[in-house]
């Protein structure tokens, strides 16, 4: 069974209707509809209007949320791994990282991803399935940290946000052999079997 990412720099049902990345995504999947998708924002602390815009995006779909709360349920693995997509918000990359893994709940994607359960992400969301991060550590700088490792490299989103733009190619020229991925927020790439098969531009 192919293992299917989806990263996403920007846009999505988060500030578009119908956006078009969101339709791409549903497509993927060769399943009866409606699709089960579950809607991952931990990135936002589970902003509770994040989520709202999640539901009303994808209501012809199965549909449903996945808290901090509820990744201690001793039932999360069958539960992800029943989905046919996890699609992961925005946010704050690096506590996501930490909640997940003091959780377990990024070898819990990890396990789901090996069973084709299709991953994707806007922003952090796209970001964290990389072997690094390079992100936002508070809000005067940038830092390096431990992505999920699914795929090689880094992924940079946002790229057209000067500050943004500046800090990751200071960071990338020390980077000695590694794939580095810069996205504008209308730019986005589909993985299968961890190798690129596509840009979409949006």
């Amino acid at each position: 069974m192919d293992r299917t990412i989806l990263a996403i720099s920007g846009g999505g049902f988060s500030e578009e209707d119908q956006a078009y990345i969101d339709e791409y995504l549903l497509k993927i999947p060769r399943k009866q509809e409606p699709l089960k998708i579950a809607f991952i924002a931990t990135a936002s602390n589970d902003a509770q209007g994040y989520i709202d815009k999640f539901y009303k995006a994808f209501k012809n779909e199965q549909s449903s949320h996945l808290t901090i709360n509820d990744f201690d349920s001793p039932h999360i693995q069958e539960i992800v791994n029943d989905l046919d997509i996890v699609y992961v918000g925005g946010g704050n990359t690096q506590y996501m990282l930490e909640i997940w893994k003091k959780t377990g709940f990024d070898v819990v994607l990890s396990n789901a991803y090996q069973k084709g359960v299709i991953l994707a992400g806007i922003s952090a969301g796209a970001m964290c399935w990389f072997e690094t991060c390079f992100s936002e550590k508070n809000e005067e700088e940038f830092g390096e940290f431990e992505g999920l490792g699914l795929l090689k490299g880094s992924l940079c989103p946002h790229y057209n946000d000067k500050e943004r733009r500046i800090a990751f190619d200071h960071w990338a020229s020390t980077q000695k052999n590694s794939t580095l991925y810069t996205l504008l927020d209308n730019e986005n790439l589909h993985f299968i079997n961890e190798k690129l098969v596509a840009k979409i531009i949006t």
